[in-house]
């Protein structure tokens, strides 16, 4: 697909909900751990705790069905953001890969906190997000990040498991993109 020269996508999990806080809880309270998200320095979970692909995936699915009420944004004003980023001409997207049956939780997260967008697309393959249309993505995987190629733009929301990625612009909170348009 084209670049579109107004959109920009702004990944869901992680980048607008915090979901690892809740996944994390979920896990340490599962097998008796103590694990916080500093402590996921690498994108493949697997790769830092002792669980499966398909056990990683199970946890997301839980606890997007189950608490998603739970899951905190990253940052209280990243409705303001939003709001803010259209009303300025751009179009915001929100693109996730997940499953299914998260659908309907992630679109109750998102009028909870009254994330405002022009498009909701899920990902439910293999499918790069390069290959959907804007001009820049905000995400916080390392993999995305190798995949964006010019003239699309990726900035990397900050987490631990990106922080080897260090020729990317970064942000900490949703609302520092806004200087860098």
């Amino acid at each position: 697909m084209m670049t579109t020269d107004n959109t920009i996508a702004l990944d869901l999990d992680s980048v607008l909900a915090d979901v690892m806080q809740i996944w994390l809880e979920e896990y340490n309270n599962m097998f008796q751990k103590n694990f916080t998200k500093n402590d996921i320095s690498d994108w493949h979970i697997y790769n830092v705790l002792p669980i499966t692909k398909e056990e990683i995936s199970s946890l997301f699915i839980r606890v997007w069905k189950n608490r998603w009420q739970d899951i905190p944004p990253t940052s209280n004003d990243i409705a303001d953001v939003t709001d803010h980023l259209i009303s300025q001409g751009f179009r915001v997207s929100i693109i996730t890969k997940r499953e299914r049956v998260t659908v309907p939780f992630v679109s109750y997260w998102l009028d909870l906190y009254k994330v405002s967008f022009n498009d909701l697309i899920f990902i439910f393959d293999d499918v790069s997000k390069n290959r959907f249309p804007f001009f820049l993505l905000v995400d916080d995987s390392p993999i995305n990040a190798k995949e964006i190629i010019s003239p699309k733009r990726i900035v990397i929301f900050d987490q631990p498991w990106n922080r080897s990625l260090v020729s990317y612009d970064r942000i900490y909170k949703l609302n520092q993109l806004l200087g860098l348009l």
